[in-house]
């Protein structure tokens, strides 16, 4: 490890979870940032499949770093629907502007916050991919593509297939829902969803798709896009009546689009799992790296708040000299954040397991009342709650 930059602290992946370790360690930590490293495997503005949603408490935890999400071109989604067969409710904040959330497009999203990083005084490296790592006593050797570095502390934020996860946990069984993404024009004069508003359908459920296809309105390029997509949570292994390709195109069909005129992505997401290992010497792992929403695949705010929490595990490792990461569990599982996420993957294993039409088609139409009041007590608004 002898030819090789030495930092104090490497950050693998410069998407949400990576950069906002980064801005919260200029927080806690600023002696850290010209020791800091941040390496990205792509170039921003870079490709990025993600529904875009940006809930109340990306916001509150971007608002807590001095950014404004405002500065990136979004779209202000009017009322978030949760349908079976196009019947449900709708819900969104009766606070901060009476919207359900923003959307935005990752490319440009990603892209504005490695600027607001690198405004502050970190070093990112592009197109520079993790290969793998080197276990030392004292030290981390991050093997790339374009060389090795030497690290203090490591932070896997590279996505639902890390590289630096490998080092972490070797050899385990993972539990990852399946997604399929495409952005299409509008065709309000053939569609029944309103423009303005998103869509959550859970029609395919009782055929196997343990999930929902979603429906987002967005900007792309200064112009107005749907970001359509089906979101499977693979709770269980079943005999599946439909694929995701084939829900897709049938949803699809219902407002006029024809699935092969589009190109479909797809890609996994790792599950939020209580039992999992975070975190070996020297070793942390933060958003889908560490696990996610398992029941709606919502990413982007839990990646932002798993920086917080790793920035101030980081700060307490070097002020102490312990490199040993033995309490980041249980800062991930103490907080608001960890708590949230325990919950969604307990209810993911018990909801998307019931795939009655009847059970469903009841649920969405007459309890919507009641998913609500679950979802704002126990599942969303964590952030406000952490700073309390």
């Amino acid at each position: 490890m002898e030819n090789q930059d030495r930092y104090d602290v490497i950050i693998a992946g410069a998407g949400p979870a990576g950069i906002s370790t980064a801005l919260h360690l200029a927080q806690v930590a600023p002696e850290l940032v010209a020791h800091t490293l941040i390496l990205e495997k792509a170039r921003h503005p870079r490709h990025k499949l993600c529904g875009g949603g940006i809930l109340e408490d990306a916001e509150v935890i971007l608002r807590g770093l001095g950014l404004d999400i405002q500065e990136v071109p979004h779209c202000d989604v009017d009322w978030a629907h949760f349908d079976y067969d196009g019947k449900g409710f709708r819900m969104r904040s009766e606070k901060e502007g009476r919207i359900a959330f923003r959307t935005i497009r990752r490319h440009e999203f990603d892209a504005w916050l490695a600027d607001k990083a690198r405004q502050r005084g970190f070093r990112i490296i592009e197109e520079a991919a993790v290969t793998s790592l080197t276990l030392g006593e004292t030290e981390v050797c991050v093997h790339t593509d374009k060389g090795d570095y030497g690290a203090s502390v490591v932070v896997g934020a590279d996505g639902s297939k890390s590289v630096v996860r490998r080092a972490v946990v070797p050899q385990e069984q993972t539990h990852s829902a399946r997604l399929l993404e495409i952005v299409t024009e509008p065709r309000p004069e053939a569609s029944f969803h309103l423009q303005a508003n998103s869509y959550f359908e859970f029609l395919y459920l009782p055929q196997g798709i343990q999930g929902y296809s979603w429906d987002f309105p967005a900007v792309e390029n200064g112009q107005p896009v749907r970001v359509r997509g089906i979101y499977d949570g693979n709770v269980i292994s079943i005999d599946k009546k439909i694929g995701l390709v084939e829900a897709l195109a049938d949803e699809l069909r219902h407002h006029g689009y024809d699935l092969g005129a589009y190109k479909v992505e797809g890609h996994p997401l790792r599950w939020f799992e209580p039992r999992s290992a975070f975190a070996i010497p020297r070793v942390l792992l933060v958003g889908d790296a560490a696990g996610s929403d398992a029941l709606f695949g919502e990413g982007i705010s839990i990646a932002l708040g798993y920086g917080k929490i790793a920035a101030g595990a980081i700060r307490e490792a070097f002020i102490r000299q312990d490199f040993r990461f033995q309490d980041y569990k249980s800062r991930i599982m103490r907080s608001e954040m960890g708590k949230s996420l325990w919950r969604r993957t307990w209810m993911a294993r018990i909801f998307l397991h019931l795939r009655s039409r009847r059970f469903q088609a009841f649920c969405w139409q007459h309890l919507g009342w009641l998913v609500e009041w679950v979802m704002q007590t126990f599942m969303i608004g964590w952030a406000k709650r952490e700073k309390k």
